[in-house]
């Protein structure tokens, strides 16, 4: 990679007025050379005022905006931004988030070393915003990559894309995001298992490549996304890649283990016990019981 490799930046935004002129206006503030950046900003069939917000951007010499008829989901937003540019860089941000002037140095500083081709920033609550229980849950150090580390290896069922840069040259040896997926979630777990394999020891976490995340949801709502997950695109990766069922959570829908530990009694308990008290632990089980009971809704059939 050059000392100062150039960086294409894909946005893929759907309906987010509300915040994606925050989102692009953090981007076009980076310390790095302005000369070295190209942002694409890919308009994914928006039904609000999403798409005129992006065209007050065009006359930025470095914004690219393009906009998709109709909305094709996150996996052809990004292919749509990653075949329009040619940067040795692909940066990766969703459209409800903004980051610091030195968001993509701090990408760099990892990146930049050997053998490593992709890093996944983290993410947290906005300056001053007061976390829900699903924020507690969701920023929580005990979750996913951040319990490993700065610059530490991590495997493909951590590894994001809402904050990540990859180095362009691994869309040589694996294809690109799975535009077959079009519904929540998955899309990013298909695609770091390709990568994960081609690159056992390419992948990391960074605390310092963060950005602050402008989508205040409730825990009921996030689970019932995951409950649509669990139905939809969570069986497809299992089917796909059966080696890592247990790791992706697989073992959990049929087994006795699985019964014993998500079912109505304990969904009941845990449900009552957060109406007394509130802790990540409890939330977790609320997350997973939805994808795995999204799961069993299938199964069943």
């Amino acid at each position: 990679m050059n000392e100062s490799p150039t960086i294409d930046i894909v946005v893929p935004c759907y309906n987010v007025a509300h915040i994606v002129e925050q989102c692009v206006s953090s981007l076009l503030k980076q310390s790095y050379s302005k000369n070295a950046i190209t942002i694409y900003l890919v308009n994914d069939g928006s039904s609000d005022k999403t798409g005129e917000i992006l065209q007050s951007f065009s006359h930025h010499r470095h914004v690219k905006i393009i906009h998709n008829e109709k909305n094709r989901g996150l996996s052809a937003a990004r292919n749509t931004g990653i075949k329009a540019g040619d940067g040795e860089i692909i940066c990766f941000l969703d459209s409800d988030m903004t980051v610091n002037s030195d968001w993509i140095s701090a990408h760099l500083n990892i990146l930049g070393k050997n053998n490593i081709v992709g890093v996944l920033g983290d993410s947290h609550l906005p300056e001053g915003q007061q976390p829900n229980k699903l924020d507690r849950y969701l920023y929580n150090s005990h979750r996913g990559a951040r319990r490993f580390g700065e610059g530490i290896p991590i495997r493909f069922s951590h590894f994001l894309f809402n904050n990540t840069s990859l180095k362009r040259s691994v869309f040589d040896v694996i294809e690109l995001f799975d535009e077959n997926i079009t519904s929540y979630g998955g899309e990013d777990t298909e695609l770091a298992i390709r990568l994960w394999e081609a690159y056992p020891d390419g992948l990391r976490f960074s605390f310092s490549a963060a950005c602050e995340h402008h989508h205040s949801r409730e825990l009921n709502e996030f689970c019932n996304s995951m409950y649509q997950y669990g139905k939809t695109n969570f069986p497809s990766l299992i089917e796909q890649f059966p080696q890592y069922s247990a790791e992706l959570g697989g073992e959990w829908i049929k087994s006795m283990k699985g019964r014993m530990l998500f079912n109505p009694i304990i969904r009941l308990v845990v449900s009552k016990t957060r109406h007394i008290c509130s802790s990540y632990w409890l939330s977790r089980y609320q997350v997973i019981d939805a994808v795995i009971s999204g799961a069993r809704s299938v199964s069943h059939r």
